[in-house]
């Protein structure tokens, strides 16, 4: 078995801040994704995934077998939240219709949501709700990961807005519900 150690020493750390207090959430949040993005190496190390090797048995090693070193964690500049799979769920046509390759993202986005929350959970990072789409409905047109984080990021300044976040988890709002029972409509040619 392999032994690592890890070592985290913070020295001399002063935090000062002023503001308001609605701002606290939002300074709250900000200094926990700090934190979190120092301890973040340690997390990624210590979970290395098996290998297979030539005679099919998993592994730990450093290498490709080859001697060639194997790259073990994901890309920087993917986020877990873009790295999500699909939400495995039934999807009932007759009740939600299918949506359409005309749509634009924000519209195939707010479908999606809809269809999703009547499985039980109302929010979901942006990733699971592209991953689940693309997995589902190819026909409709992909849903690029990073287009949509943008298109929801413009769409929850709108007013009305249709879409709410919290915590890097998107959810419908009442116009957006709204919208989404009038995209519904559409699907299913009424």
């Amino acid at each position: 078995m392999a032994k690592f150690r890890i070592r985290l020493k913070v020295q001399a750390l002063e935090l000062e801040i002023d503001g308001e207090r609605e701002d606290l959430p939002l300074i709250t949040s900000t200094v926990n994704r700090q934190f979190a993005a120092l301890v973040e190496p340690a997390e990624v190390i210590s979970e290395v995934p098996k290998l297979p090797n030539s005679n099919g048995s998993g592994s730990t090693s450093n290498d490709d077998g080859r001697g060639k070193p194997t790259r073990r964690r994901p890309p920087a500049n993917r986020t877990p939240a873009e790295l999500a799979g699909p939400i495995d769920y039934r999807h009932d046509p007759a009740r939600f219709g299918v949506p359409n390759q005309n749509w634009s993202i924000l519209e195939k986005v707010i479908w999606m949501l809809w269809v999703l929350q009547h499985t039980g959970t109302k929010e979901y990072v942006a990733g699971q709700i592209v991953a689940t789409f693309n997995h589902n409905f190819k026909a409709a047109g992909k849903l690029h990961p990073p287009h949509v984080p943008r298109e929801l990021q413009r769409a929850k300044v709108e007013t009305p807005t249709p879409i709410g976040e919290d915590k890097e988890r998107w959810y419908l709002t009442s116009e957006g519900e709204r919208q989404a029972k009038e995209l519904v409509t559409k699907a299913l040619g009424q």
